[in-house]
This record gives C-alpha cells, sequence and structure tokens, in this order.
C-alpha cells in the first residue's frame, strides 16, 4: 500500500510540474487553476476516507472529532454575528451587503482563532513553567 502511494505521489507531482512548466511557457495560467482545483478535490476526497477509516477503526474517536467540528462552527457562527456587512464608498462597484458581511466574518474568525492559537500556546508555556 506504502508503494502504492508513492508511485501515486510522484505521478501527480510530474503533472503539477508538467501544466506548471507548460503554463509558463505557453503562458495560459489557466490549466493551473483546474489542476489545482482537481489536486483539492483529491485531497479532500483523501481526507475525508482517511478520517472514515480512522472512525471505523476506532469509532471513540468520533466525540473528539465532533467536538472540534462544533468548536469550529461556533467560532464561524460567533463570528457571522459579529460581521458588520457595511459597504463603504471606496469598495469596487458590485461589492454586495452579504459579499462584504462574509469577508467581515472570514477576518473575526481569522482574529478570533489566531487569539486562540497565541492564547494556546501562552497557556502550555506558562502550566509548563509553573509544574516545575
Amino acid at each position: 500500500m506504502e508503494k502504492i502511494s508513492s508511485i501515486i505521489l510522484y505521478v501527480l507531482l510530474a503533472l503539477g510540474a508538467l501544466v506548471f512548466l507548460l503554463g509558463v511557457v505557453g503562458g495560459s495560467y489557466e490549466p493551473m487553476i483546474y489542476v489545482a482545483y482537481i489536486f483539492s478535490f483529491i485531497t479532500a476526497g483523501g481526507a475525508l476516507v482517511s478520517a472514515g477509516l480512522g472512525a471505523a477503526a476506532k469509532p471513540e474517536s468520533i466525540k473528539g472529532a465532533a467536538m472540534g467540528i462544533g468548536a469550529m462552527v461556533l467560532i464561524l457562527g460567533i463570528s457571522y454575528v459579529l460581521a458588520d456587512g457595511t459597504v463603504l464608498e471606496y469598495y469596487p462597484e458590485g461589492t454586495t451587503e452579504s459579499a462584504t458581511k462574509l469577508s467581515d466574518a472570514g477576518l473575526y474568525a481569522l482574529y478570533i482563532l489566531t487569539f486562540l492559537a497565541v492564547a494556546s500556546v501562552l497557556y502550555s508555556g506558562l502550566a509548563r513553567y509553573i509544574k516545575r
């Protein structure tokens, strides 16, 4: 199984390099975007299959995964509620309120997740220092 994975990895790597070189030489970058979409779908599918196999092998791990997904949905929900969605006059023509609301929500989610990451690093360092 590991040998098959290595072969697939090298085939996809060669395909990506070939499309990149053809795009640079030919001046058309559109094929690179489609290959990136294909690679993204392959990666997402592999992650889902791997998660499913892992959950089937160890069913008690589903609880931790569900808690993580729930926390992420909660953070995204809070971010969406905090988002304003106001279209300012210097935004490009055609910018809609829903687009700015989603953009604001993404930024708020980034801020919240960054704060939580920094806080967890600081907490782990302080906890390790205090336990000594």
